[in-house]
């Protein structure tokens, strides 16, 4: 079995909060005590870089020198390692991984791979779940809806929701609730990963000063609310070390 294990967060549709997502998640995992990788595949900038200088890497998911890169290294490390798909690759990665044989090595249990597909509130975001559809039995694959823009992913018109969502298991559902804009513009003006914030780490973007006790606590709860959706549809329990799970 190759020792890390992947996530992939991800969607062909841009302007989901893919970024927001992974940021999300390496924080919970870093709470859990798990060490953590992250390759951001928005070359040859990355945003993670900004929040995450010490772990986070860019890479051009389209490389193949780079695709070997991230598959060899799962062999080498058991920290999780997590990446950040850039706006259009999701299909275009699962594919590759189709391809050299990773996604058949984990749906026999010989690798750890975790899907976590971003829809948005749009047509052509929905139809992305037809498109994975191939790979979502090759792998663990959850549908991560976002709200923090204050989306209704079509609540108002039940008969077109459920044409896509309609069979979707609300255990493999993440719900990513909404953040208010002054708060999570204070965190960005920071520079710092949501939980070094609400615990008031010194900013590294700008002048350090105190920061709103309500903003902290607005990020606070909505990273509570958040992290209680990741453990209800198991991110902790698949991401584990092998040894915690015998």
């Amino acid at each position: 079995m190759l020792a890390s294990p992947l996530v992939l967060v991800g969607a062909d549709k841009g302007g989901v909060g893919k970024t927001t997502v992974t940021r999300l998640l390496i924080d919970f995992l870093q709470l859990a005590n798990r060490a953590v990788r992250v390759y951001d595949t928005q070359s040859p900038t990355g945003a993670l870089k900004r929040f995450y200088p010490d772990i986070a890497q860019i890479i051009d998911i389209r490389d193949v020198r780079h695709q070997a890169r991230l598959v060899e290294s799962l062999t080498e490390h058991s920290a999780v390692t997590i990446v950040d798909i850039k706006a259009g690759q999701l299909t275009r990665t699962l594919r590759f991984m189709e391809d050299v044989g990773l996604l058949d090595a984990a749906s026999r249990g010989e690798a750890r791979v975790m899907v976590l597909h971003l829809i948005g509130a749009s047509v052509a975001s929905l139809s992305e779940l037809e498109e994975v559809e191939p790979f979502k039995t090759k792998c663990e694959y959850r549908i991560v809806k976002n709200f923090i823009n204050a989306s209704n992913f079509f609540q108002e018109n039940a008969h077109f929701s459920e044409r896509y969502l309609g069979e979707s298991d609300t255990s493999r559902e993440i719900i990513v609730p909404r953040l208010d804009p002054l708060a999570y513009e204070a965190v960005e003006l920071t520079g710092l990963p949501f939980s070094s914030f609400v615990f008031d780490e010194p900013a590294r973007n700008v002048e350090n000063r105190p920061r709103s006790f309500v903003l902290r606590g607005y990020v606070r709860t909505w990273l509570e609310r958040s992290w209680t959706n990741f453990e209800a549809a198991g991110l902790r329990s698949y991401v584990a070390p092998v040894s915690e799970k015998i």
